[in-house]
Protein backbone atom coordinates (compact mmCIF):
# COMPACT_ATOMS: atom_id res chain seq x y z
CA UNK A 1 0.00 0.00 0.00
CA UNK A 2 1.27 3.56 -1.36
CA UNK A 3 -1.05 5.65 0.59
CA UNK A 4 -3.18 6.65 -2.65
CA UNK A 5 -6.49 5.57 -2.89
CA UNK A 6 -8.24 4.12 -5.78
CA UNK A 7 -10.94 6.79 -5.49
CA UNK A 8 -11.31 10.36 -3.76
CA UNK A 9 -13.12 10.67 -0.52
CA UNK A 10 -17.29 10.15 -1.26
CA UNK A 11 -19.43 12.74 0.61
CA UNK A 12 -23.23 14.11 0.49
CA UNK A 13 -22.94 16.26 -2.49
CA UNK A 14 -20.50 14.51 -4.72
CA UNK A 15 -16.35 14.79 -4.05
CA UNK A 16 -16.00 18.71 -4.44
CA UNK A 17 -11.90 17.95 -4.68
CA UNK A 18 -11.46 15.38 -7.75
CA UNK A 19 -10.44 11.63 -7.42
CA UNK A 20 -7.02 9.61 -6.93
CA UNK A 21 -5.48 11.83 -4.86
CA UNK A 22 -3.16 10.23 -2.23
CA UNK A 23 -4.57 10.42 1.41
CA UNK A 24 -2.16 13.45 2.38
CA UNK A 25 -3.65 15.59 0.00
CA UNK A 26 -7.16 14.52 0.44
CA UNK A 27 -6.95 15.43 4.37
CA UNK A 28 -5.55 19.02 2.81
CA UNK A 29 -8.76 19.27 0.36
CA UNK A 30 -11.83 17.12 1.27
CA UNK A 31 -14.76 18.76 2.72
CA UNK A 32 -13.91 22.17 1.38
CA UNK A 33 -17.94 23.51 0.41
CA UNK A 34 -17.81 24.34 -3.47
CA UNK A 35 -20.79 26.58 -2.85
CA UNK A 36 -21.42 28.52 0.60
CA UNK A 37 -25.07 28.22 1.43
CA UNK A 38 -26.79 31.37 2.26
CA UNK A 39 -26.91 31.85 6.57
CA UNK A 40 -29.38 33.51 8.32
CA UNK A 41 -25.94 34.21 10.74
CA UNK A 42 -22.89 36.43 9.49
CA UNK A 43 -20.14 33.36 8.97
CA UNK A 44 -16.96 33.30 10.48
CA UNK A 45 -14.14 33.61 7.59
CA UNK A 46 -11.11 32.35 9.86
CA UNK A 47 -8.86 32.42 6.57
CA UNK A 48 -5.63 34.65 6.10
CA UNK A 49 -5.86 34.28 2.38
CA UNK A 50 -8.57 34.67 -0.09
CA UNK A 51 -8.17 33.23 -3.80
CA UNK A 52 -9.71 34.52 -6.50
CA UNK A 53 -10.94 32.97 -9.71
CA UNK A 54 -8.29 34.57 -11.59
CA UNK A 55 -5.20 36.14 -11.67
CA UNK A 56 -6.18 39.35 -12.93
CA UNK A 57 -9.14 39.64 -10.50
CA UNK A 58 -6.29 39.28 -8.22
CA UNK A 59 -4.05 41.68 -9.49
CA UNK A 60 -7.33 44.46 -9.51
CA UNK A 61 -7.92 43.57 -5.69
CA UNK A 62 -4.38 43.40 -4.62
CA UNK A 63 -4.15 46.77 -6.46
CA UNK A 64 -7.19 48.76 -5.10
CA UNK A 65 -9.19 48.84 -8.38
CA UNK A 66 -11.43 46.20 -7.18
CA UNK A 67 -13.57 44.95 -4.10
CA UNK A 68 -12.53 41.96 -2.69
CA UNK A 69 -10.40 40.15 -0.63
CA UNK A 70 -6.63 38.57 -0.61
CA UNK A 71 -5.14 39.00 2.88
CA UNK A 72 -7.13 39.30 6.26
CA UNK A 73 -4.63 41.80 7.84
CA UNK A 74 -5.96 43.73 4.48
CA UNK A 75 -9.81 43.35 4.69
CA UNK A 76 -12.22 40.23 5.86
CA UNK A 77 -15.81 39.82 5.25
CA UNK A 78 -16.35 39.15 8.59
CA UNK A 79 -14.72 42.12 9.71
CA UNK A 80 -15.95 44.07 7.35
CA UNK A 81 -19.47 42.88 7.85
CA UNK A 82 -19.22 44.90 11.68
CA UNK A 83 -17.53 47.92 9.86
CA UNK A 84 -20.39 48.48 7.74
CA UNK A 85 -23.13 47.71 10.40
CA UNK A 86 -21.77 49.99 12.43
CA UNK A 87 -21.03 52.79 9.95
CA UNK A 88 -25.29 52.53 8.96
CA UNK A 89 -25.65 53.22 12.94
CA UNK A 90 -23.85 56.23 13.15
CA UNK A 91 -24.37 57.15 9.33
CA UNK A 92 -21.12 57.30 7.76
CA UNK A 93 -19.86 56.95 4.62
CA UNK A 94 -17.12 54.37 5.48
CA UNK A 95 -16.01 52.43 8.63
CA UNK A 96 -12.36 50.73 9.69
CA UNK A 97 -12.28 47.84 12.63
CA UNK A 98 -9.01 47.63 14.91
CA UNK A 99 -8.29 45.55 17.04
CA UNK A 100 -8.76 47.74 20.16
CA UNK A 101 -10.22 50.99 20.73
CA UNK A 102 -7.12 52.62 21.40
CA UNK A 103 -6.01 51.90 18.07
CA UNK A 104 -8.77 53.18 16.85
CA UNK A 105 -7.98 56.37 18.35
CA UNK A 106 -4.25 56.01 16.91
CA UNK A 107 -5.91 55.39 13.04
CA UNK A 108 -7.92 58.44 13.43
CA UNK A 109 -5.14 60.72 14.49
CA UNK A 110 -3.20 58.86 11.53
CA UNK A 111 -6.44 59.09 9.31
CA UNK A 112 -6.67 62.79 10.50
CA UNK A 113 -3.03 63.75 8.47
CA UNK A 114 -1.31 64.44 11.93
CA UNK A 115 2.21 64.51 11.50
CA UNK A 116 5.38 65.85 12.97
CA UNK A 117 4.94 69.50 14.12
CA UNK A 118 2.10 69.47 14.26
CA UNK A 119 -0.50 70.17 17.29
CA UNK A 120 -3.44 68.29 18.65
CA UNK A 121 -6.55 69.49 20.91
CA UNK A 122 -7.29 67.64 23.39
CA UNK A 123 -10.23 67.71 25.97
CA UNK A 124 -8.80 67.93 29.44
CA UNK A 125 -11.25 65.08 30.64
CA UNK A 126 -10.40 62.44 28.08
CA UNK A 127 -9.61 59.18 29.23
CA UNK A 128 -5.90 58.73 30.62
CA UNK A 129 -4.99 56.24 27.91
CA UNK A 130 -6.14 58.63 25.48
CA UNK A 131 -4.38 61.41 26.90
CA UNK A 132 -1.33 59.23 27.49
CA UNK A 133 -1.01 57.80 23.69
CA UNK A 134 -1.14 61.48 22.56
CA UNK A 135 1.31 62.98 25.03
CA UNK A 136 3.22 59.97 24.50
CA UNK A 137 3.43 58.12 21.84
CA UNK A 138 2.50 61.01 19.23
CA UNK A 139 4.21 63.86 21.54
CA UNK A 140 7.73 61.39 21.09
CA UNK A 141 6.76 61.44 17.02
CA UNK A 142 7.16 65.45 17.54
CA UNK A 143 3.41 66.47 17.57
CA UNK A 144 2.61 68.90 20.36
CA UNK A 145 -0.43 68.16 22.95
CA UNK A 146 -2.42 71.45 23.90
CA UNK A 147 -5.10 70.41 26.41
CA UNK A 148 -8.21 72.14 27.21
CA UNK A 149 -11.40 72.59 29.28
CA UNK A 150 -13.83 71.30 27.15
CA UNK A 151 -16.58 72.63 29.02
CA UNK A 152 -15.33 76.29 28.16
CA UNK A 153 -16.12 76.94 24.54
CA UNK A 154 -14.51 80.68 24.60
CA UNK A 155 -11.16 78.63 26.20
CA UNK A 156 -11.87 75.78 22.87
CA UNK A 157 -11.58 78.61 20.73
CA UNK A 158 -9.32 80.56 21.80
CA UNK A 159 -7.21 77.51 21.83
CA UNK A 160 -8.01 76.98 18.08
CA UNK A 161 -6.70 80.03 17.16
CA UNK A 162 -3.54 80.43 18.95
CA UNK A 163 -2.75 76.82 18.04
CA UNK A 164 -3.94 76.14 14.20
CA UNK A 165 -4.43 71.93 15.72
CA UNK A 166 -4.44 69.59 13.10
CA UNK A 167 -7.18 67.49 15.17
CA UNK A 168 -9.61 67.84 17.66
CA UNK A 169 -10.30 64.87 20.24
CA UNK A 170 -13.07 64.58 22.61
CA UNK A 171 -15.93 62.55 24.30
CA UNK A 172 -19.37 62.98 24.40
CA UNK A 173 -19.77 61.84 28.00
CA UNK A 174 -16.56 62.12 30.12
CA UNK A 175 -14.73 59.42 31.76
CA UNK A 176 -15.19 59.15 34.64
CA UNK A 177 -17.09 62.61 35.63
CA UNK A 178 -19.77 62.00 32.89
CA UNK A 179 -19.13 65.63 31.54
CA UNK A 180 -21.12 66.48 28.71
CA UNK A 181 -19.76 68.00 25.63
CA UNK A 182 -21.73 70.44 23.38
CA UNK A 183 -20.50 68.33 20.85
CA UNK A 184 -22.51 70.12 17.84
CA UNK A 185 -21.00 73.52 19.22
CA UNK A 186 -17.20 71.67 19.41
CA UNK A 187 -17.75 70.79 16.08
CA UNK A 188 -18.82 73.45 14.16
CA UNK A 189 -16.12 75.28 16.04
CA UNK A 190 -13.04 73.20 14.64
CA UNK A 191 -14.77 73.64 11.50
CA UNK A 192 -14.31 76.78 11.75
CA UNK A 193 -10.79 76.89 12.15
CA UNK A 194 -10.03 73.84 9.50
CA UNK A 195 -9.36 71.38 12.74
CA UNK A 196 -10.17 67.96 12.10
CA UNK A 197 -12.94 66.81 14.94
CA UNK A 198 -12.47 63.33 16.67
CA UNK A 199 -15.41 62.27 18.94
CA UNK A 200 -15.41 59.54 21.24
CA UNK A 201 -18.65 57.99 21.40
CA UNK A 202 -18.22 55.06 23.04
CA UNK A 203 -19.91 56.13 26.25
CA UNK A 204 -23.15 57.43 24.70
CA UNK A 205 -23.30 55.08 21.69
CA UNK A 206 -25.47 56.16 18.05
CA UNK A 207 -28.82 55.33 20.31
CA UNK A 208 -27.93 58.64 22.10
CA UNK A 209 -26.17 61.01 19.56
CA UNK A 210 -24.63 60.74 16.44
CA UNK A 211 -21.69 63.12 15.74
CA UNK A 212 -21.32 62.90 11.90
CA UNK A 213 -25.03 64.36 12.25
CA UNK A 214 -23.18 67.45 13.91
CA UNK A 215 -20.40 67.49 11.13
CA UNK A 216 -17.69 65.47 13.09
CA UNK A 217 -15.00 64.34 10.89
CA UNK A 218 -14.14 60.92 12.26
CA UNK A 219 -16.05 58.70 14.92
CA UNK A 220 -14.33 56.60 17.38
CA UNK A 221 -15.74 53.79 19.67
CA UNK A 222 -14.11 51.23 21.60
CA UNK A 223 -16.06 48.24 20.50
CA UNK A 224 -14.89 45.93 23.19
CA UNK A 225 -17.91 47.99 25.39
CA UNK A 226 -21.55 48.39 24.29
CA UNK A 227 -21.48 47.48 21.09
CA UNK A 228 -19.93 43.87 21.80
CA UNK A 229 -21.72 44.26 25.07
CA UNK A 230 -20.47 40.89 26.81
CA UNK A 231 -17.29 41.13 27.82
CA UNK A 232 -15.90 38.55 25.39
CA UNK A 233 -13.91 40.58 22.89
CA UNK A 234 -11.91 43.68 22.18
CA UNK A 235 -12.22 45.69 19.13
CA UNK A 236 -12.43 49.64 18.04
CA UNK A 237 -14.19 51.30 15.05
CA UNK A 238 -13.55 54.55 13.30
CA UNK A 239 -16.40 55.90 11.36
CA UNK A 240 -16.00 59.10 8.72
CA UNK A 241 -16.81 60.14 5.39
CA UNK A 242 -15.03 58.27 2.37
CA UNK A 243 -12.71 60.99 2.02
CA UNK A 244 -10.90 59.04 5.11
CA UNK A 245 -11.33 55.38 4.08
CA UNK A 246 -7.87 55.48 2.49
CA UNK A 247 -5.98 56.25 5.55
CA UNK A 248 -8.15 54.44 7.70
CA UNK A 249 -6.88 51.50 5.70
CA UNK A 250 -3.46 52.13 5.23
CA UNK A 251 -3.53 51.96 8.80
CA UNK A 252 -4.71 48.74 9.69
CA UNK A 253 -2.58 47.18 6.73
CA UNK A 254 0.62 48.89 7.55
CA UNK A 255 0.31 48.96 11.38
CA UNK A 256 -0.94 46.19 11.42
CA UNK A 257 -3.67 46.39 13.62
CA UNK A 258 -6.39 43.89 13.21
CA UNK A 259 -9.67 43.09 14.31
CA UNK A 260 -9.71 39.18 14.05
CA UNK A 261 -12.78 37.66 12.43
CA UNK A 262 -13.78 35.92 15.95
CA UNK A 263 -13.66 38.71 17.74
CA UNK A 264 -15.76 40.40 15.20
CA UNK A 265 -18.46 37.98 14.77
CA UNK A 266 -18.70 38.41 18.59
CA UNK A 267 -19.04 42.29 18.01
CA UNK A 268 -21.44 42.12 15.51
CA UNK A 269 -23.59 39.50 17.33
CA UNK A 270 -23.42 42.00 20.87
CA UNK A 271 -24.69 45.02 18.45
CA UNK A 272 -27.88 43.55 18.00
CA UNK A 273 -28.93 43.60 21.07
CA UNK A 274 -27.52 46.97 21.85
CA UNK A 275 -30.64 49.09 22.02
CA UNK A 276 -32.89 46.16 24.33
CA UNK A 277 -29.03 46.22 26.47
CA UNK A 278 -27.88 49.92 26.50
CA UNK A 279 -31.88 51.07 27.17
CA UNK A 280 -32.09 48.69 30.17
CA UNK A 281 -28.66 49.84 31.18
CA UNK A 282 -29.21 53.42 31.14
CA UNK A 283 -32.63 52.95 32.92
CA UNK A 284 -31.06 50.93 35.52
CA UNK A 285 -28.49 53.40 36.06
CA UNK A 286 -30.74 56.69 36.49
CA UNK A 287 -32.19 54.97 39.00
CA UNK A 288 -29.26 54.05 40.70
CA UNK A 289 -28.13 57.51 40.94
CA UNK A 290 -31.17 58.89 42.18
CA UNK A 291 -31.31 56.28 44.93
CA UNK A 292 -27.61 56.39 45.86
CA UNK A 293 -27.76 60.12 46.22
CA UNK A 294 -30.82 60.49 48.01
CA UNK A 295 -29.13 57.90 50.29
CA UNK A 296 -26.75 60.60 51.79
CA UNK A 297 -24.31 58.02 52.28
CA UNK A 298 -21.47 59.27 49.73
CA UNK A 299 -19.91 62.77 49.30
CA UNK A 300 -20.85 62.94 46.04
CA UNK A 301 -22.99 61.15 43.59
CA UNK A 302 -22.39 62.01 39.65
CA UNK A 303 -24.59 61.43 37.06
CA UNK A 304 -25.60 63.88 34.27
CA UNK A 305 -29.60 63.57 35.08
CA UNK A 306 -29.19 64.05 38.48
CA UNK A 307 -30.55 67.71 39.60
CA UNK A 308 -27.28 69.22 40.87
CA UNK A 309 -24.98 67.62 37.84
CA UNK A 310 -23.45 70.35 36.49
CA UNK A 311 -24.10 69.36 32.92
CA UNK A 312 -27.73 68.72 33.17
CA UNK A 313 -29.12 71.16 31.24
CA UNK A 314 -26.50 69.97 28.44
CA UNK A 315 -27.62 66.79 28.73
CA UNK A 316 -31.20 67.10 28.19
CA UNK A 317 -30.35 68.83 24.78
CA UNK A 318 -27.56 66.58 23.99
CA UNK A 319 -28.43 63.33 25.47
CA UNK A 320 -32.24 63.48 24.96
CA UNK A 321 -33.31 62.03 27.99
CA UNK A 322 -30.78 59.12 28.62
CA UNK A 323 -27.70 59.94 30.72
CA UNK A 324 -25.53 56.43 29.74
CA UNK A 325 -24.90 53.58 32.13
CA UNK A 326 -22.20 54.79 34.22
CA UNK A 327 -22.65 55.69 37.93
CA UNK A 328 -19.74 57.62 39.55
CA UNK A 329 -19.00 58.09 43.19
CA UNK A 330 -17.01 59.88 45.82
CA UNK A 331 -16.15 58.26 48.72
CA UNK A 332 -15.44 60.26 51.84
CA UNK A 333 -12.35 58.17 52.75
CA UNK A 334 -10.08 58.53 50.22
CA UNK A 335 -7.41 55.66 48.53
CA UNK A 336 -8.39 53.18 52.39
CA UNK A 337 -12.02 53.48 51.84
CA UNK A 338 -11.71 53.03 48.14
CA UNK A 339 -9.71 49.80 48.60
CA UNK A 340 -12.38 48.71 51.25
CA UNK A 341 -15.33 49.51 49.63
CA UNK A 342 -14.11 47.08 46.19
CA UNK A 343 -13.01 44.24 48.76
CA UNK A 344 -16.81 44.23 50.10
CA UNK A 345 -18.47 44.53 46.85
CA UNK A 346 -20.21 41.09 46.18
CA UNK A 347 -22.92 40.99 43.20
CA UNK A 348 -20.93 43.78 41.75
CA UNK A 349 -17.51 43.20 39.81
CA UNK A 350 -13.92 45.04 40.53
CA UNK A 351 -12.86 45.11 37.06
CA UNK A 352 -11.96 47.47 34.53
CA UNK A 353 -14.41 48.09 31.85
CA UNK A 354 -18.14 49.49 30.91
CA UNK A 355 -20.33 47.87 28.37
CA UNK A 356 -20.37 44.36 30.00
CA UNK A 357 -24.18 42.36 31.05
CA UNK A 358 -22.66 42.78 34.55
CA UNK A 359 -22.13 45.43 36.61
CA UNK A 360 -18.59 46.25 37.10
CA UNK A 361 -16.49 48.70 39.60
CA UNK A 362 -13.37 51.11 39.01
CA UNK A 363 -10.78 52.52 40.47
CA UNK A 364 -9.23 55.14 38.57
CA UNK A 365 -6.78 56.18 40.35
CA UNK A 366 -5.92 52.55 40.12
CA UNK A 367 -6.59 51.86 36.71
CA UNK A 368 -7.97 54.34 33.78
CA UNK A 369 -6.22 57.15 35.20
CA UNK A 370 -3.12 55.77 36.76
CA UNK A 371 -0.56 56.98 34.71
CA UNK A 372 -1.73 60.47 35.00
CA UNK A 373 0.17 62.88 37.75
CA UNK A 374 -1.95 63.14 40.60
CA UNK A 375 -2.17 67.05 40.43
CA UNK A 376 -3.62 66.16 36.72
CA UNK A 377 -6.07 64.02 38.01
CA UNK A 378 -6.79 66.72 40.99
CA UNK A 379 -7.20 69.07 37.99
CA UNK A 380 -9.87 66.81 36.10
CA UNK A 381 -12.12 66.17 39.47
CA UNK A 382 -10.60 62.66 40.43
CA UNK A 383 -9.42 62.12 43.32
CA UNK A 384 -8.28 59.23 45.89
CA UNK A 385 -12.33 58.77 46.71
CA UNK A 386 -13.75 58.48 42.85
CA UNK A 387 -15.08 55.05 41.78
CA UNK A 388 -17.34 54.24 38.91
CA UNK A 389 -19.82 51.54 38.42
CA UNK A 390 -20.71 50.72 35.22
CA UNK A 391 -24.01 49.67 35.67
CA UNK A 392 -25.04 46.09 33.84
CA UNK A 393 -28.36 44.53 33.72
CA UNK A 394 -29.29 42.77 37.03
CA UNK A 395 -32.47 43.86 38.94
CA UNK A 396 -31.43 47.51 40.03
CA UNK A 397 -32.28 46.67 43.86
CA UNK A 398 -29.97 44.22 43.84
CA UNK A 399 -27.11 46.40 42.39
CA UNK A 400 -28.39 49.12 45.17
CA UNK A 401 -27.86 46.33 48.23
CA UNK A 402 -24.50 45.79 46.98
CA UNK A 403 -23.29 49.01 46.85
CA UNK A 404 -25.42 50.69 49.87
CA UNK A 405 -23.62 47.38 52.11
CA UNK A 406 -20.23 48.13 50.01
CA UNK A 407 -20.16 51.79 51.14
CA UNK A 408 -20.61 50.71 54.99
CA UNK A 409 -22.34 52.88 57.54
CA UNK A 410 -20.68 56.70 57.82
Amino acid sequence: MDGRQEKGPGTAGGNATGFGWALETTLVHAGRVPRAPVSTAMPIYPSTSFQAPTPEELDAVLGGEAAGYSYTRHANPTVDALANAVAALEGGETAVCYGSGMAAIDAAFYAAGVRAGDRVLLSRDLYGASLNLAQGIWGEAGVETVVEDFGDLDRVEAALRRHAPRAMLFEVLSNPLLRVADGPALVALAARYGTVSIVDNTFTTPLVCRPLAWGADLVVHSATKYLGGHGDATGGVVVGRAAYRARLLQYVKLRGAVLGPFEAWLVHRGLRTLAVRYGRQCDNARLLAERLDASGRFARVVYPLLPHHPSRALADRILGGRGGAVVTLELRGGREQAFDFLRRLTLVGSATSVGDVYTLCLYPVMASHRNLAPAERARMGITDGTVRLAVGLEHVDDILADVLQAAGTD
